[in-house]
Order: structure tokens, then C-alpha cells, then sequence
């Protein structure tokens, strides 16, 4: 059930309504209870998930039947919808028309409706974030189940959501409610798509690079720093050590370098911000992407230390904490892994290098885990 709604008593009533109609073969008056229900439940809770699966036991000549029915009114909405039965204007009521005739007829009718569930997900290409107030990754659902795969730059849109849930300024947002859906991350886990999120110069490359050089490469990638964490664990440097084995060491810190000298550069695939967020969505860093970014820094300081290998990391932070997008850094967390990649290595020039840092950088959280860095030196 959705979090958005715990209110299990009407969920539980409804659902008993349907029963009673399914049960009775009424199924117009079924449909019509069903999107009341969609419309009223509030926010982002449509029929309920839990619903939802009610409808989908039923037979599938009902089941086909209900989004056959659905489907009529989406092409004539106006001749069904009124205000005041579904609390709601026409738009969000079409809108949860695709859902339901969607969600119900998922596994036996993958064409019903399929050029609109599309053109819906499409508006969200652009999307930095998704903010819909439906559970529109349904839809994505639904093309899986027909055995369409929507756009990467879907999928990269939905992995910004769950990605950018816990910075701040997005946690009591509606992106942030979005990401804490488990059904939002079920469709994300199953949502086959490239490693990185198009878009930016240095995933871009990153990506070409690893499709070219085959499996070892796409694994390095595939190893991102864990959101929450603040430097590696022992067990992701052992799993860091044994990619850098499997790819060539040499090999690795060559592209790592390569790709980091691309991070500061624009967008390939601009992006559309939106008015919870107040900063240019351009230039901040695809939070998805960054934590193989991340990843990646901390890749560095596995390898025997270099000066090339130094620079790097110190203009990564420098990059990161780059304020072009207003009041805000590119990317803090970026910037923390790059300092603790320093930290890791540890010579005299690496030490150097926080130690200047430490002079100018202004930002609490950076200065916090400059401070603790040079503390472990």
C-alpha cells in the first residue's frame, strides 16, 4: 500500500466494494467505483497497490473487460468525467484512467493504451526529477510487462528521483515521496538500462568506453559508492581491488583520469528544473551518476600513489564545489569522496593538497570532512 494513505479501513471497504460488484458481474458500475476511488484516495495512493491486485485476480475476460471500459472513457473523457463524482479536474482523471486500465490489463493486453501510457512517459525525458502526482512509474511497469523497454532517459530521470531523495532541500518534496514508494524502486530494479545516466560528457564517454572494452569494464562501473557512505569499507575495497585486477590497473587510472578531465563540462541532454528546485539543474551533477563518480575517486586511491592521480582528485573537488549554479555546490558529496580519496593515499602531496584546501573551501559539510581527514593523517 502506498505511504501516502494509512488510512486501511478505507482501502479495506473499498475493496469489499469491489468484491460485492465483481461478484455480481457489475462490472460498469465496478469501473466506476474503482475511479472514484483513484480520484478520491488522495495523492499518489490511486486505487492502492493492494487494490490493485485484487482486480488483477479477477478472470481475465473481467479483467480485459474493466480496461476495455477504462479505455472508452480515456478516448471520451468528456462525456463521462464531471466534478463533482470525481472530485478531481478532467486531466488528473484521464491520467488515473491510464493507470487503471493500465494496471489491470498488465500481462494480457500489453497494446491497450500503449501510444499513451508512452507519450506520458516521454514527457518525463526532459525531467530532472520525477514530481507527477500519480504513481506514473506504473506505466513504465506495464511497457516492461509488454516487453518494451522505455527510453534511458526515463529510467535516468526515476534513478535522479530515487538518487536525490535524501539531499537536501528534497526531502519533504514530492520527488522525495516518490522515491520512498517501494513501488517506485520494485520498477527500478527490474528497468533494464545502461549503467550510467545519459547525458553528461563524462558518463557519456564512460559508457562508450565500457560497451567497447566489454563485461570487466561495465563491472567497474556497476561498483558506485553506497549512498550514505562517507569513505570505503573494507569489503568494497576488496571488491574495488579485485575489478582493478580484472581490468588492468594501468588501464583503469588512463580512463578514470580521462573522464574525470570531462566532468566539469556542459549537459549533452539539457534538462527541465522545476520551482521546489532552486538552483540550475544543468549545472548540478546527475546525483544518480555520482555515486559512480564517487566510486570511482575512491577506484584512485586503491592504485600506487601518482601525482596525475593527485590532480585529479583535487580538481574533482574543486568541480564539485563549483557554485555556477547559484547558492549551491555542483555536488558536496562528490567533493567529500574526492577528499577521501586524498585521505586514502595519504603521502606528503596529498596531505599538501587538504591542507590548501582547507583554506578555502567554505562549504560546512566539505570543511567538516576536510577537518576529519586531515585528523586521520
Amino acid at each position: 500500500m502506498s505511504r501516502w494513505m494509512g488510512n486501511r479501513q478505507v482501502l479495506a471497504e473499498q475493496a469489499a466494494q469491489y468484491r460485492l460488484l465483481a461478484e455480481r458481474g457489475d462490472l460498469p458500475q465496478l469501473s466506476r467505483a474503482v475511479l472514484r476511488a483513484a480520484c478520491h484516495n488522495g495523492s499518489m495512493t490511486g486505487v492502492g497497490s493492494e487494490n490493485m491486485e485484487l482486480l488483477r485476480a479477477l478472470p481475465d475476460r473481467d479483467r480485459l473487460e474493466l480496461a476495455g471500459i477504462w479505455a472508452r472513457w480515456y478516448a471520451d473523457a468528456e462525456d463521462v468525467w464531471s466534478a463533482e463524482e470525481f472530485r478531481r479536474d478532467q486531466g488528473y482523471f484521464r491520467t488515473e484512467l491510464l493507470m487503471v486500465a493500465s494496471g489491470v490489463a498488465r500481462g494480457l493486453d500489453g497494446d491497450l493504451l500503449a501510444g499513451e501510457r508512452q507519450e506520458q512517459l516521454a514527457g518525463l525525458r526532459d525531467q530532472y526529477l520525477v514530481w507527477s502526482t500519480h504513481r506514473i512509474w506504473e506505466l513504465a511497469d506495464a511497457e516492461l510487462a509488454a516487453g518494451r523497454t522505455p527510453d534511458p532517459t526515463v529510467l535516468a530521470a526515476f534513478r535522479r528521483t530515487a538518487a536525490a531523495a535524501n539531499l537536501p532541500g528534497h526531502r519533504r518534496t514530492q520527488a522525495a515521496a516518490n522515491a520512498a514508494e517501494p513501488g517506485m524502486r520494485d520498477v527500478l530494479a527490474r528497468f533494464p538500462g545502461p549503467v550510467l545516466n545519459p547525458g553528461e560528457p563524462w558518463a557519456d564517454a564512460a559508457l562508450k568506453e565500457a560497451a567497447a572494452e566489454g563485461e570487466p569494464w561495465l563491472r567497474l562501473l556497476e561498483h558506485p559508492a553506497p549512498a550514505t557512505a562517507d569513505a570505503p569499507s573494507a569489503k568494497w575495497r576488496r571488491t574495488g581491488s579485485e575489478l582493478l585486477d580484472a581490468v588492468g590497473p594501468a588501464e583503469v587510472r588512463r580512463a578514470v583520469l580521462r573522464w574525470f578531465e570531462l566532468v566539469p563540462l556542459d549537459r549533452t541532454l539539457p534538462l527541465v528544473g522545476h520551482p521546489h528546485v532552486h538552483y540550475d539543474v544543468n549545472v548540478c551533477l546527475d546525483p544518480f551518476n555520482s555515486h559512480v563518480l564517487r566510486g570511482l575517486a575512491w577506484t584512485l586511491a586503491l592504485l600506487p600513489p601518482r601525482p596525475d592521480t593527485t590532480d585529479a582528485l583535487v580538481a574533482l573537488v574543486e568541480t564539485a564545489l563549483d557554485q555556477r549554479s547559484g547558492d549551491a555546490p555542483r555536488s558536496p558529496q562528490v567533493a567529500e569522496a574526492g577528499i577521501a580519496a586524498l585521505a586514502l593515499i595519504g603521502d606528503r602531496a596529498a596531505r599538501a593538497e587538504l591542507e590548501t584546501l582547507s583554506r578555502w573551501v567554505t562549504h560546512q559539510g566539505t570543511s567538516r570532512r576536510l577537518d576529519k581527514a586531515l585528523a586521520s593523517l
